[in-house]
């Protein structure tokens, strides 16, 4: 089926007037379409897919309420090869909603052409038929050029209406509103709605349908949707975890209603996820040229928030089951992949604007082993200069952490998301779990194992005063002596896995270190960068020590 893409017409109205007998065009019959299906990431954007039926014929209709679409996502075509979408014209369009009356101003407004007794700030009292309230005066659109001004610019601003007019027995008489205190109806109830205008963005779309079965589809990336995956790790059992995922979706766009909602893994090129399309109508052309020359800089967002969302999940199930730690029934479902991203449907999903919906995903099992570990910095700094302080210092003691290690056996791959780590029911601790292919392996800090006690210490055992000059700096050349006691309390056997970075040549390690990785830190660096692997299997209640010997060049 050959699928007919839109030519959009992008173009600013000229006037108010103009959006205005557009919007009153009362041969403009209104488009419905429905939201069908919903793809999800997790930086607050979601595709979106809406399709309706075309009019036989050639017809004009009036597309409303979308959201304002991201740049170069909005797409609007027909299904049939009979049907085409000729063009489609953006503008604002005004309609009048009721609102309760707030206060004795706004109670007059909701009044007029009925006659009523009115009490004023001085306690008279007038009789007479509201005529007019009018309304506030708009701010005329500002003049001012853009670019450079000699002088200060304020643009203007609105004008408050405070007149009211009533036809009274003697002539008609002009009030300021703010003066009326009180107002009341004999032989009757006062109305207590007043209109208020709302202002919103509609497409004006042509289209040909000579068949009369064609059908309009609207495609469109928008910002205000999101989910947030979550995981929960049993290790009750001693050899195998049990994983639980669920996902929950934040709404904050439109109302879903029995719609298809895709959750995405992998990593999403989203250029101009920060620029708003012009059909929205939210900026002028130097404001969207202006955010095309602003493109969000490379890393954004950091810290937790930004390793979540590099990536969003997608694996899917059914919900049941009410324990402490609930297991969603079958294994991790199968989805779709596409190119280098993952998509997986959950269907039937209904969720208003401003609510929150929580989806279970699945329960796999999987197996796993404990891990401890304890990771040592290097001791010269960026400068190339020695932090630890006094070599001769007290040896001090180190952070060593209980984590597991999981192998994902199953066919869809686990998303960056929240872990928790239980046992028995009750709850370990809470790490983050990483993007984990099928087949690959990943470590999930469970909490800081204070049964391992780790210390270590750095002696001088040689220095060559100016041993060589790099880039017009003296440097000494230091031969340095490293030493790692453990100590377990634990009642039970373990193996520690300690990696060591270390900036200098490496002389000998006792034990002989697992794996030294040769490994580029700064090319205009003196001393080469490598990092050291031990495995110290420790029995229960035991002690172990590792030493290591390496060559620095210091700068003096």
């Amino acid at each position: 089926m050959r699928v007919k893409m839109i030519a959009v017409v992008f173009g600013a109205l000229a006037s108010t007037g103009a959006w205005a007998s557009r919007a009153d065009d009362a041969a403009v019959a209104p488009l419905d379409t429905k939201l069908i299906a919903v793809s999800l990431f997790k930086n607050g954007v979601g595709f979106m897919a809406r399709e309706g039926e075309l009019p036989k014929g050639d017809v004009k209709l009036l597309v409303d309420g979308l959201p304002a679409a991201v740049h170069g996502t909005f797409w609007v075509y027909s299904r049939d090869d009979a049907a085409a979408v000729k063009d489609l014209v953006a503008f604002e369009k005004e309609s009048a909603q009721p609102m309760p009356a707030l206060s004795v101003a706004e109670m007059v407004e909701a009044n007029v052409g009925e006659t009523v007794e009115i009490r004023t700030g001085d306690r008279e009292t007038i009789r007479g038929k509201i005529l007019a309230v009018p309304a506030d005066r708009p701010a005329p659109p500002p003049s001012a050029p853009p670019g450079r001004v000699l002088y200060p610019y304020t643009p203007p601003s609105a004008e408050a209406a405070s007149l009211v007019l009533l036809q009274t027995d003697t002539g008609m008489i002009a009030l300021n509103k703010n003066s009326i205190v009180q107002i009341s109806r004999a032989g009757g109830e006062l109305k207590t709605s007043v209109e208020r205008k709302k202002r919103g963005v509609a497409l004006q779309l042509r289209a040909a349908n000579p068949s009369g079965k064609g059908r309009v589809v609207v495609q469109y990336l928008a910002r205000g949707i999101t989910w947030a995956p979550s995981c929960a790790i049993d290790i009750t059992d001693g050899k195998r975890a049990r994983i639980t995922a669920k996902a929950e979706i934040v709404n904050e766009i439109e109302d879903l209603d029995n719609v298809a909602v895709n959750f995405i893994t992998g990593f999403p090129n989203l250029q101009f996820a920060d620029v708003t399309d012009p059909m929205a109508l939210r900026q002028d052309l130097a404001a969207f040229l202006q955010s095309l020359l602003n493109p969000p800089q490379p890393g954004q967002p950091q810290g937790r928030l930004g390793v979540v969302l590099n990536q969003a999940a997608a694996i899917t199930g059914a919900s049941e089951g009410g324990e402490i730690f609930p297991v969603f029934p079958g294994g991790a479902l199968e989805g779709q992949t596409r190119e280098e991203l993952f998509f997986y449907e959950q269907k039937g999903v209904s969720l208003k604007k401003g609510e929150r919906g929580y989806y279970p995903l699945f329960t796999m099992e999987v197996p796993y082993e404990h891990a401890y570990e304890w990771k040592i910095g290097d001791t010269l700094d960026e400068q190339e200069r020695y932090r630890g302080g006094d070599p001769r210092e007290a040896e001090k003691a180190e952070e060593v952490w209980h984590s597991v290690r999981l192998q994902n056996t199953g066919k869809v791959p686990w998303t960056t998301a929240p872990a928790l780590t239980m046992q028995g029911g009750q709850v370990l601790g809470q790490d983050l779990i990483r993007y984990t292919s099928p087949g690959g392996k990943t470590t999930v800090k469970i909490t800081q194992a204070v049964d391992i006690k780790a210390e270590r210490a750095e002696f001088e055992v040689e220095r060559k005063r100016n041993a060589a000059t790099f880039y017009n700096s003296s440097y000494d050349l230091v031969t340095v002596r490293g030493r790692l006691k453990i100590t377990s309390f634990k009642n039970k056997a373990a193996t520690l896995s300690i990696t060591k970075d270390l900036s200098g040549e490496v002389v000998k390690t006792s034990p002989e270190a697992k794996k030294v990785d040769q490994v580029v830190k700064g090319l205009r660096k003196v001393n080469p960068h490598s990092v050291l692997y031990w495995e110290i299997p420790l029995q229960a209640r035991a002690k172990a020590e590792v030493e290591y010997n390496y060559r620095v060049y210091v700068r003096d």
